[in-house]
């Protein structure tokens, strides 16, 4: 489920890992009550626990959960026995996706790249290319052809990432094997159905990770 490509990432992990190497310390929250790395034991000895189900048995469950200042459901993704990412889910509002854009605003996360269905829009490469008016073209040109069932904005934690980066970086990609391990990525879907020519059931998904780690435990 994770919308950011890892291959971007790979292709830059040898310097990654060199820059952002150093003492290790304790691990980054995905978000509050959530720890990267915690033991999947001690997740499902917490209160409100519950197994996923089918293609999800892997994955637990919390309801409730807080965060933005709204109530989620929460659903946990594992690997080698330890928490990897954590996705809320509600359903959409238009009232719900702009709170959540302006919390990140002012958390510092910037916005640096889309995914339209399945078609990514790099926006620092556009940026570099075209200015604002490259990414508004190439993203009407996008959702003139088809009404995209999904799309994800990915948001990175800005105070992680100097601004010389931004300046020398010339895509996403290129960015992530600069910046600090710890770098958060919140990833927030909106999706849908589409019913002749409606989006129905529509739902807002918030997806957190930290891709360098992830691509450099991977090794």
């Amino acid at each position: 489920m994770r919308a950011f490509h890892a291959g971007m990432l790979f292709a830059g992990i040898a310097l990654a890992a060199l820059l952002t190497s150093g003492t290790a310390g304790a691990a980054p929250a995905l978000l509050d009550g959530f720890d990267y790395d915690a033991p999947r034991a001690e997740m499902e000895a917490r209160p409100g626990a519950q197994k996923g189900e089918e293609k999800f048995a892997e994955d637990l469950f919390f309801k409730g959960v807080q965060w933005a200042g709204f109530a989620w459901t929460a659903q946990c993704s594992f690997a080698g026995g330890k928490l990897k990412g954590v996705t809320l889910y509600s359903a959409w509002s238009r009232e719900l996706l702009g709170h959540v854009s302006a919390y990140l605003k002012e958390r510092k996360f910037q916005m640096l790249g889309m995914i339209l269905d399945d078609t990514a829009l790099d926006i620092i490469s556009l940026a570099k290319l075209g200015g604002r008016e490259a990414f508004q073209k190439r993203f009407r040109e996008l959702t003139s052809a088809k009404t995209p069932q999904r799309i994800s904005y990915e948001w990175f934690d800005g105070q992680k990432i100097p601004q010389e980066q931004f300046s020398d970086a010339a895509s996403l990609g290129q960015l992530l094997t600069l910046v600090p391990e710890d770098t958060l990525q919140v990833d927030v879907t909106q999706s849908a159905s589409l019913n002749e020519g409606k989006l129905e059931n529509r739902m807002l998904s918030i997806q957190f990770s930290y891709p360098v780690m992830d691509a450099l435990q991977a090794k």
